[in-house]
C-alpha cells in the first residue's frame, strides 16, 4: 500500500530550486552596494557566525570538568536534561523533548536510534569529545533532516588536538577510581602527526559495581561495564585536499534491570528481575573538506555508516514477551556540499542522504521484522551581515521521505523547512535575536523493540509530523561579564504514538514546549562563575508532558544550575564546584495518570585539581566530591514514582580520584 502525504516530491523540489535562486539573486543585489564583513568569530576558520549555533561544551571546559557519561556532559546546562540511573537509561531531552524528535549526530554521522524506551538511545565517551554543539529550536537547512525540536552535533577529537605545543608524537594516560561504585576507569591515547598526516588511537576501560543512592540502599544493575575506542587517521596534502577517516566504537555491557529506566514494579511478575544489557555503537565517518578555501569552492563531503544495537537474551526463561529481545539499526549516507562567499559572509547548499534499516529478532513471535526509511534532502542556507551591526541567517531544506512500515505499508512524504536567525546590535554591549524556523519530520523512526512484543500496523492516514519553532532574547556583554536571556516555544504538529490497546501507530496530540532561558557569567583570568536557570512547561494535548509519554517529552519545570572555579597560579591549584536545584512539580494530570508529584531537589558538588610538580606541568592529580550532601533525588526527566513503580535514584555521595599525564 502506498500513501502521497503532505503535498507532492516534485512541487516541493521546484520550491527548494527556486529558494536557492532567490538566495543567490539576493546577494548579487548585495554586491551593488559596500560589502561588509563579519566580525572575526573564533571557530574553525575564519567563517560567518552562525547565528543558530551556541556551544554548550568547548574543549576546554571539557578538559577542565572532565565529563564520565552524557549526564555529566549537560550538568551546567539546565535546558538539556538526562535522565539518571545506569549510563544504559541516559537519553538526552532539549527543553523536554525526547532525543527521538531531536537531529542528534557524532561527526557527522546521524543517531536515528530508536531501540527502547526504557533505554537510552547514544552511547557516548566523554573524554573522546572535542565540543558539542546546540541548537535549541530554530535549525539551520544544514543542520540535516527531522530537527522537530532543534540539533546536537558531538564532534570528536583529532590527533592535533591532543599534541601539547611543540610536540608531532604524543600520549595522554588517565587513571580513576569511584568510591561509591567501586569503579576502576583508564583511558589511554597515543597520536602523532607529521609529514601531513595525523593518527590517533584512544581506548578506555571501565569496570564497576551497583552504586547506593542518597538512602544509603543498592541500585540494582547500574554497574559499570565500559568499553570504547576511537582511531582516526587524516592526511593533508600539500594543495589542502584534506581527507579524514574515524571510527569510533562504543560498548555498555552489564547485567540491568529488566527496564532500565525503571526500579521495582509490583504487581508484575517481570517487575524485579534483572537481564543481560548489551548496547554498542559503532560510528565510521569518511569526509573531505579544504584546508585552503577559494570563493567558489570549499566543499565538504561526509559519507558515514552507523551501527546501534541492543542484545537483551531471554535469561530469565520467560514464555511470553517480556523485554527480552535483539535489535539494532543500521545506518548509512552522506552529504555534499559547498560554501560560496557572497558579499557580506557565506551561501551553502549541498545535498544529503540518509537511509536506517531498523530489525529486531523477537524470541516469542515469528517471523523477525523489519523497517527501512530512505530521506534524500536539498539545502541553501545564507549567513551574512547586513549591516556592521545586524547580521542574519536564513535558509531552506526540501525532504523526501520512503517509510517502508512493519506490516508492509509504504509511505511517502515531502516537505519544505524555511528558517530565519537575525541578530542585531542595540548599543556596543547589547545584542537582540531572534528566529524561527518550520521544520519538516516526516514519519519518525518507531520504536523498534517495540515490536518484540507483538504485532503492531500502521494507521493508512498517518501523517507526517511537522514542527513550529520559535525564540527570542537579549545578549549584554562588559568585558569579562555576559548576560543572557531567551524566550522560546516549539510546536510539534502530528507527533507519532502508539495505540497500545489497538496496537496501531497513529498520530498523537499536539506537542508544545515554551519558557525561557536566563544565563549570566563573569570570566576572570583565572576564574569563572555562572548561574543557568530555565523554565520549560512541556504539554502534551490537553496536559503537561508525562514520564509514560514514551519518545515524546517529559516534565521540566524550573531547574538552577551554578559553577564556578578558581585557579591559585602559584600553587597550580584549581578549585571548583557546580550545584543543580529543580523545583517540585505538582499538576493534576500526574495524579490523573497515577503518578505522584515531582520532588525538587538540590545536589552540590566540589572538585580540585592539582599540579604536584612545577617541572611537570602536563602531570595533574584531580579529586571530584559529587552529591557532596548524600542527596536522596530523582534526577529531572526521570521515570518517576507511581503506585507501582518505584523509580531509580540518583547515585549518593562519591568521591571520585583520578591523576592525568600527558607525554
Amino acid at each position: 500500500m502506498s500513501h502521497r502525504v503532505h503535498g507532492q516530491t516534485a512541487s516541493k523540489v521546484a520550491l527548494l530550486g527556486v529558494s536557492v535562486i532567490a538566495l543567490l539573486a539576493t546577494g548579487a543585489a548585495w554586491g551593488q552596494q559596500t560589502a561588509t564583513t563579519l566580525t572575526p568569530v573564533k571557530v574553525e576558520g575564519q567563517k560567518p557566525l552562525d547565528l543558530e549555533k551556541k556551544d554548550v561544551l568547548d574543549q576546554e571546559q571539557i578538559d577542565r570538568e572532565q565529563p564520565m557519561s552524557l549526564k555529566e556532559v549537560f550538568r551546567d546546562e539546565p535546558a538539556i536534561t538526562v535522565p539518571g540511573g545506569s549510563t544504559a537509561a541516559q537519553k538526552i531531552y532539549l527543553h523536554g523533548i525526547d532525543q527521538n524528535k531531536l537531529n542528534v549526530t557524532v561527526d557527522g554521522a546521524p543517531q536515528r536510534n530508536n531501540i527502547w524506551h526504557h533505554n537510552g538511545n547514544t552511547s557516548i565517551v566523554p573524554l573522546f569529545l572535542k565540543t558539542v554543539e546546540v541548537e535549541s529550536g530554530v535549525s539551520a537547512a544544514d543542520s540535516g533532516p527531522g530537527a522537530l525540536g532543534g540539533s546536537i552535533r558531538f564532534r570528536t577529537r583529532d590527533a592535533r588536538d591532543m599534541l601539547l605545543p611543540g610536540q608531532t608524537t604524543g600520549g595522554t594516560a588517565i587513571l580513576g577510581y569511584d568510591t561509591n561504585s567501586e569503579t576502576f576507569r583508564t583511558t589511554g591515547a597515543g597520536y602523532t602527526a607529521q609529514d601531513g598526516f595525523d593518527l590517533l588511537g584512544i581506548a578506555t576501560l571501565a569496570r564497576g559495581s551497583n552504586y547506593e543512592n542518597g538512602r544509603g540502599t543498592d541500585e540494582p544493575g547500574t554497574g559499570t561495564g565500559l568499553t570504547s575506542g576511537l582511531a582516526k587517521l587524516g592526511f593533508e596534502a600539500l594543495s589542502g585536499h584534506h581527507l579524514r577517516l574515524s571510527t569510533e566504537y562504543v560498548e555498555d555491557d552489564r547485567t540491568r534491570r529488566l527496564r532500565p529506566n525503571m526500579g521495582l514494579v509490583t504487581g508484575n511478575p517481570t517487575g524485579s528481575l534483572l537481564n543481560s544489557n548489551r548496547a554498542t555503537r559503532m560510528t565510521t565517518v569518511l569526509s573531505y573538506e579544504t584546508a585552503e578555501p577559494t570563493d567558489h569552492v570549499d566543499p565538504k563531503v561526509d559519507i558515514y555508516y552507523n551501527h546501534n544495537a541492543l542484545e537483551r537474551p531471554n535469561d530469565n526463561n520467560r514464555t511470553t514477551a517480556h523485554g527480552a529481545f535483539n535489535s539494532q539499526v543500521n545506518s548509512w549516507g552522506g552529504k555534499l556540499q559547498n560554501a560560496f562567499v557572497i558579499p557580506g559572509g557565506s551561501l551553502t547548499v549541498g545535498i544529503d542522504y540518509n537511509r536506517d534499516d531498523a530489525d529486531v529478532e523477537r524470541f516469542h513471535f515469528s517471523p523477525n521484522i523489519s523497517e527501512s526509511i530512505r530521506n534524500i534532502g536539498a539545502y541553501a542556507q545564507a549567513r551574512v551581515s547586513l549591516q556592521d551591526d545586524w547580521r542574519v541567517s536564513t535558509g531552506l531544506r526540501g525532504d523526501s521521505q520512503h517509510y517502508e512500515a512493519v506490516d508492509n505499508q509504504t509511505f511517502d512524504n515531502a516537505g519544505v523547512s524555511p528558517n530565519l536567525s537575525t541578530e542585531y546590535d542595540l548599543t556596543g554591549r547589547i545584542t537582540g535575536f531572534g528566529g524561527y524556523s518550520y521544520n519538516f519530520g516526516g514519519i519518525e523512526m518507531a520504536e523498534v523493540a517495540q515490536f518484540h512484543a507483538g504485532n503492531y500496523t500502521y494507521d493508512p492516514n498517518l501523517k507526517p509530523s511537522h514542527a513550529h519553532n520559535m525564540k527570542a532574547g537579549l545578549r549584554y556583554s562588559d568585558g569579562g561579564l555576559a548576560l543572557e536571556g531567551t524566550v522560546f516555544r516549539t510546536e510539534i504538529k502530528n507527533p507519532t504514538a502508539f495505540n497500545y490497546t489497538s496496537r496501531i501507530r497513529i498520530n498523537g496530540d499536539d506537542l508544545v514546549s515554551k519558557g525561557f532561558d536566563l544565563a549570566a557569567g563573569y570570566q576572570w583570568q583565572n576564574a569563572y562563575l555562572g548561574a543557568k536557570y530555565t523554565y520549560t512547561d512541556v504539554r502534551y494535548g490537553d496536559r503537561i508532558a508525562l514520564p509514560s509519554d514514551y519518545s515524546s517529552a517529559v516534565p521540566v519545570g524550573n531547574l538552577l544550575t551554578l559553577r564556578g572555579h578558581y585557579t591559585f597560579e602559584d600553587y597550580r591549584l584549581t578549585l571548583g564546584g557546580s550545584s543543580e536545584m529543580a523545583s517540585r512539580i505538582d499538576d493534576s494530570a500526574l495524579a490523573a495518570n497515577s503518578f505522584d508529584a515531582v520532588n525538587g531537589y538540590a545536589v552540590f558538588n566540589l572538585f580540585t585539581e592539582w599540579q604536584p610538580l612545577a617541572s611537570m606541568p602536563h602531570w595533574s592529580l584531580r579529586l571530584e566530591a559529587n552529591n557532596l550532601l548524600d542527596a536522596a533525588y530523582l534526577a529531572r526527566s526521570s521515570y518517576h514514582q507511581t503506585g507501582s513503580v518505584t523509580p531509580v535514584l540518583e547515585q549518593g555521595r562519591s568521591f571520585y580520584l583520578s591523576t592525568t599525564v600527558k607525554f
